[in-house]
């Protein structure tokens, strides 16, 4: 064998003992990311996002964990969304509506009574037009959606006096977030909105600072929000989905199979929180009942005749891109 053989095996088996090395390296190397909520631990997205958790913890082999950070603990609505945008923040899992102060397509999402049914809602899950908003999520905020099959019972009134038309909310101071849409749609229906950070709902209606709130009919019975005001209408007027998503950049940091892992993960937790949310609203609603609440239907026609000059000035105005509303309602 000549010395220049023995060198170039010599080399070849150096290098795949280097390889082999950093293969090693990258297979062990744990990762930690924190995920952010508003909601509170006993809420049902709170609670799946610790599925979701236990899921990529068990199929990463303790490679990937996350840390869930539920209640606000990391801040209000748009300081948890301007985190994850710049990074500070790894990941949340937040009602769609939060994504709007940034990309203003996703106000259409908040308008009142925009889509029809919950199968409407998740056909529009499932279309290009929600693609579309996907794609400039990651464009304008550099986040990365992973899944948003997180759907819930729809938005719901909470009040302290019982509601069966649009006359019995005129002038009421009505909580709503910081979200551009809350208030147009809350003013529009004749309220008075009032910002109030969502931690801080119950002790608004506690101390009167608002009359009414809203919020999705299955978190209801963890925010005690019925305690401080016992009737709860039925009014529907947004269909609710939390969200799943992670910094561009701290996903891109990610091993591929890690990132596998996670995608697939969020999207299968999105099933377990549909099951969840539904079984134990089944069970919360007589609870909620037999602790004061009253549970009332209400028609919704008239809340809907006053939101549509509200709707088409949107339009008007460039709120979201003309033609977007018309888009969703075509969907089937």
């Amino acid at each position: 064998m000549t010395i220049g053989r023995r060198v170039g095996q010599l080399a070849a088996a150096v290098l795949m003992l280097a390889w082999t090395s950093a293969a090693s390296g990258a297979d062990t190397k744990t990762y930690e990311l924190a995920i952010a909520s508003l909601e509170p631990v006993e809420a049902p997205s709170t609670r799946t996002v610790q599925y979701m958790a236990d899921l990529v913890a068990e199929r990463s082999e303790g490679r990937l964990k996350i840390n869930p950070n539920p209640g606000g603990t990391l801040g209000n609505g748009l300081q948890i969304m301007e985190g994850v945008s710049i990074g500070t923040v790894d990941m949340v899992s937040m009602v769609l509506e939060w994504y709007a102060p940034f990309v203003k397509d996703l106000n259409v999402y908040g308008m009142g009574f925009t889509f029809r049914d919950t199968d409407h809602f998740k056909s529009f899950i499932d279309s290009d037009v929600f693609d579309e908003m996907k794609q400039q999520i990651l464009g304008k905020m550099n986040v990365r959606v992973l899944a948003a099959n997180w759907i819930g019972l729809p938005r719901v009134l909470v009040s302290k006096m019982p509601v069966n038309a649009p006359e019995d909310i005129a002038n009421i101071n009505m909580r709503v977030p910081e979200i551009e849409t809350y208030l147009k749609v809350w003013r529009g229906l004749g309220t008075n909105p009032t910002r109030v950070a969502w931690p801080e709902v119950y002790l608004a209606l506690k101390t009167g600072t608002v009359d009414a709130a809203e919020g999705p009919l299955d978190q209801m019975y963890a925010t005690k929000f019925y305690e401080a005001a016992p009737n709860i209408t039925l009014t529907n007027h947004l269909q609710q989905a939390f969200s799943v998503a992670v910094n561009e950049d701290v996903y891109a940091g990610l091993p591929d199979d890690l990132k596998d892992i996670l995608a697939k993960a969020a999207v299968e937790a999105g099933g377990h929180f549909q099951e969840l949310v539904r079984t134990q609203f089944s069970q919360d609603r007589q609870k909620m009942i037999d602790e004061g609440a009253t549970i009332s239907e209400v028609d919704t026609g008239p809340f809907q005749e006053m939101l549509k000059p509200v709707i088409e000035e949107s339009e008007d105005t460039g709120f979201w891109t003309p033609g977007l509303y018309d888009r969703i309602q075509a969907i089937k």
